[in-house]
């Protein structure tokens, strides 16, 4: 197990900066094209759809969603912008209009120096994101602050097409959200499917909620929606709206469409702070191999849990012991050496909606399997969205059916974003990573930026060094990235196809979460925009998570 990078988060935020400027004693490389070609200003050219979520610089949860638009030379020309932030005043500020900006793309995708972030200007001051094009289409971003609004969280954008309400109207969607409390102090999450009717209106729907391990809504049914409606703008780049009422709960959301099969949500009531997306809706599981990524707590160990793995379902309502999974359970990882064996079954899909019981997984339970742990799961065209609902854990995210001949190729660029929680600040902190990266032949290489809770660090000396080998055992797509230098870390990755892939940081001290994508200048692919994971929530049991730092430390 590496401890590469965290010897340099012992101290303090200031101390950081120092740490990466002089620690490895090597200047930092130049940003080189990826092998299908360079970028430039001309790849981010349209109005985008973007969300992100994470934490402020005082630890509070922090979202933004909106749609930006860029002119392909380096200018922002409008765009709207929404963010939640209880710091923030008011909490929740919803259509705030973008006036201007920049942006300065590199010949890797990402900025092309610090003065090539992306900026967002708004009458109530300037919003910075960091990001990676994985192709014209879009690609990952991060909130990268430091200024007056410092915090950080991670996300994606993607291209928006033209999205008429008669494009929504009777289609089915499947949505999945998640954030914290009011209060700030429970991880709170929702997934749900709603059918339209030819006007909008919410004909039948279905949701299942999870409030810091509590599933408010009939595990075996969920909560029935009564009442709601979606509407698309008439106006490019500025929000809809989608909301429902049902007996647990009634949420109003701000939407965002980037297609008419692909909504970002973002929560405007000021009840719950949520942010993500809604897809049209699947009619089934996915049979063979699944990739899932989820995330959650783990209430016991007091911290973030994190997860990757193969779900594999044999098309008959079960789900097989060739099934695997690598996790950092409470910034405990497993070293390289993936869980084996966890079994089930799963219902029939009604309604967009069915249940999956496991046995021997690990979803967040201080190390152990669970016996009996019940999911909801609804099928989309963006995965199988995933919430636990036995009132026994708090885990999210998503899997996605797994392709033939699944690995990180060699010669291909690839955008990387990691999301998640250090343990080794001086006290638990959200830290948001963007990178971008070239696989040589197992050898990766590249640059890497670091966002700690709104302490940034721009292109560190050193770079991102790694190495990549396919697992030896050959569980399908499974990999193994081993830090190469003080910028990166050790992981375990599952290849979903030939564009995405998930990970999983194994190090001790730093429970991530991480989503992959490959990288191409020409064409179209918007894979990575749909791919993207629920953000971890941060623990909320400070004196043990100070006992776990002084455990790791010695």
């Amino acid at each position: 197990m590496s401890l590469s990078r965290n010897r340099f988060v012992l101290t303090s935020l200031a101390l950081l900066t120092l740490a990466f400027l002089v620690g490895c004693g090597s200047s930092s490389p130049s940003a080189t094209p990826p092998p299908t070609g360079g970028f430039s200003n001309t790849n981010l050219n349209g109005t985008y759809a973007f969300s992100t979520s994470g934490a402020d610089a005082n630890g509070a949860y922090i979202a933004f969603a909106g749609a930006f638009n860029a002119n392909g030379s380096g200018q922002i020309t409008g765009g709207t912008l929404d963010v939640v932030d209880p710091e923030f005043s008011p909490i929740v500020t919803t259509g705030m209009a973008i006036t201007g900006g920049s942006y300065g793309v590199g010949v890797d995708g990402r900025p092309k120096s610090g003065s090539g972030l992306l900026n967002l200007t708004t009458s109530s001051g300037t919003f910075t994101f960091d990001f990676v094009i994985s192709s014209t289409s879009g690609g990952l971003i991060t909130y990268f602050d430091n200024g007056t609004f410092a915090g950080s969280g991670s996300g994606s954008f993607a291209l928006q097409s033209t999205v008429a309400q008669s494009n929504v109207d009777s289609q089915s969607y499947t949505f999945n959200v998640g954030g914290l409390s009011a209060s700030g102090s429970t991880a709170f999450a929702m997934v749900g499917s709603f059918t339209l009717d030819a006007n909008g209106n919410v004909s039948v729907g279905v949701a299942d909620v999870n409030n810091g391990n509590i599933s408010t809504c009939s595990t075996s049914t969920g909560c029935g929606m009564t009442s709601g409606g979606l509407t698309i703008s008439s106006t490019a780049g500025t929000p809809g709206s989608f909301g429902f009422f049902s007996s647990a709960i009634n949420p109003t959301f701000d939407v965002y469409p980037v297609d008419a099969t692909h909504l970002k949500f973002i929560e405007t009531d000021g009840v719950f702070y949520t942010t993500g997306d809604a897809y049209t809706q699947s009619s089934s599981v996915p049979s063979g191999n699944n990739v899932f990524a989820v995330a959650g707590v783990d209430s016991s160990a007091a911290g973030p849990f994190a997860a990757v793995g193969l779900l594999v379902t044999d098309g008959g309502g079960n789900i097989t012991n060739s099934s695997t999974e690598d996790i950092n359970d409470a910034y405990a990882g497993t070293t390289g050496t993936p869980l084996t064996g966890f079994t089930g079954t799963y219902s029939t899909v009604t309604g967009g909606r069915a249940t999956m019981t496991l046995n021997g997984f690990d979803s967040g339970l201080n190390g152990l399997g669970c016996g009996n742990c019940e999911f909801a799961i609804y099928p989309s065209a963006g995965g199988m969205q995933i919430l636990e609902i036995d009132n026994a854990g708090f885990t999210s995210g998503t899997s996605y059916q797994q392709g033939s001949s699944p690995t990180l190729a060699s010669g291909t660029g690839y955008g990387m974003n990691i999301a998640g929680s250090n343990i080794f600040e001086s006290s638990e902190i959200e830290e948001d990573d963007i990178a971008e990266f070239t696989n040589t032949s197992g050898t990766l290489t590249g640059l890497i930026d670091f966002n700690d809770q709104g302490s940034t660090t721009f292109n560190p000396n050193g770079g991102y060094s790694a190495s990549y080998a396919a697992d030896s055992s050959g569980i399908a797509g499974r990999g193994l990235v081993t830090s190469g230098n003080n910028n990166s870390y050790d992981m375990a990755t599952y290849v979903v196809d030939g564009s995405t892939a998930f990970g999983t940081v194994i190090d001790s001290g730093i429970v991530g979460m991480a989503t992959i994508s490959t990288q191409a200048s020409t064409g179209a692919d918007a894979s990575a925009a749909k791919r993207t994971l629920t953000v971890l929530q941060l623990a909320k049991h400070p004196a043990k998570a100070a006992k776990l730092k002084r455990k790791i430390q010695k």
